[in-house]
């Protein structure tokens, strides 16, 4: 798995590449069998309602050209890094369920001759 991190002056944060890359590697354990190639940005944005925040984003390009995209916004970096990423956990979990039942179901049909 690559992970490629950019975005403005959080992104050379070494505290922040540090947890960007422990979770990124923890992902990469619970999902062995799925090739990921990860790039996440960090802003930070002001909105009038909210104040300042921190957005990160995450686009995950999975073997198959598919794209998962996660986006979180809180007041502390930590904060929404930890979200995006559990983000993308629960995403990858999904996909993975959706791809394993449709792959039942193709077996199942074969399995009765019809």
């Amino acid at each position: 798995m690559s992970v490629r991190i950019s975005g403005d002056m959080l992104a050379l944060d070494r505290k922040l590449v540090r947890r960007i890359n422990r979770l990124a590697d923890t992902l990469t354990q619970s999902a062995p069998d799925q090739q990921l190639d990860l790039q996440v940005r960090i802003a930070e944005e002001f909105d009038q309602l909210r104040g300042h925040r921190v957005r990160c984003e995450l686009v995950a390009t999975l073997s198959a050209k598919r794209q998962i995209i996660v986006r979180e916004a809180h007041k502390k970096a930590e904060d929404a890094i930890d979200t995006a990423f559990s983000g993308l956990k629960t995403k990858l979990r999904r996909m993975r369920i959706r791809s394993l039942g449709k792959a039942g179901a193709a077996d199942a049909i074969r399995a009765t001759g019809t």
